[in-house]
């Protein structure tokens, strides 16, 4: 007998019922929106059948998914609103754009990949997500001239706190990133709110383990 198709919607509930909603996550739109959004849209046709996993999902030359439950945890963290204008940095296919979209008011996307871009608006066209403008920049340098903004998400580690990331936060606006020292193999979730006047806090949420977003890769040091 032939191998049944997979039930992506079982599949999602799961997600939801065992791996997120049980780590804290309570945020009722995330938990509807990872319900929901289909994360098999995101993936290539060949990676569909472990889109579900808790895993982080290549996508190819140097590109990634986060896992479900890290961008939930993190997402949880920034303490969405609906009037809120978000900031979404490497996020590839699209997948955190979308989860975020029932959630705010406006999304600016960053991508500097043109193919990305191009499935990511795809995806978004068929889900009906239209609060998403996808911009063609440099990861590294934000998105200055549309800011300021009260959530940031960058989709992978940076060696650092960006400065010039958190310097396009509103007042008490918010960021989230995975900080990887140089040389680490797990990374920080890290929590940076602003203060207002350039002053800002930041906290340690969670240990988690995510590739560097393009670009921001430690420049390697040569002993002799």
């Amino acid at each position: 007998m032939p191998n049944s198709a997979p039930d992506y919607n079982q599949a999602r509930k799961n997600m939801v019922d065992c791996q997120i909603h049980t780590s804290g996550v309570v945020h009722i739109g995330l938990l509807n929106a990872f319900e929901n959004v289909p994360r098999e849209l995101f993936v290539p046709e060949t990676l569909k059948g472990i889109a579900y996993y808790d895993e982080e999902i290549a996508l190819g030359k140097g590109r990634f998914l986060l896992e479900p439950l890290t961008l939930s945890k993190m997402l949880q963290a920034a303490d969405l609103k609906e009037s809120d204008v978000a900031l979404d940095i490497g996020g590839a296919t699209g997948y955190g754009a979308a989860i975020l979209s029932p959630n705010v008011t406006t999304i600016i996307a960053i991508e500097n990949n043109d193919d990305l871009i191009a499935g990511a608006e795809k995806n978004w066209n068929d889900l009906g997500a239209n609060n998403i403008v996808p911009i063609k920049a440099r990861l590294t340098t934000g998105a200055p001239d549309k800011g300021p903004f009260d959530v940031i998400i960058m989709h992978g580690a940076v060696p650092e706190i960006p400065t010039n990331i958190t310097a396009q936060l509103a007042p008490h606006g918010r960021l989230l990133c995975i900080v990887k020292h140089p040389g680490e193999k797990i990374g920080h979730a890290t929590l940076v709110q602003s203060l207002g006047e350039n002053q800002f806090s930041s906290y340690t949420l969670f240990e988690c383990a995510s590739g560097y977003i393009d670009g921001f890769a430690p420049k390697p040091t040569f002993s002799f």
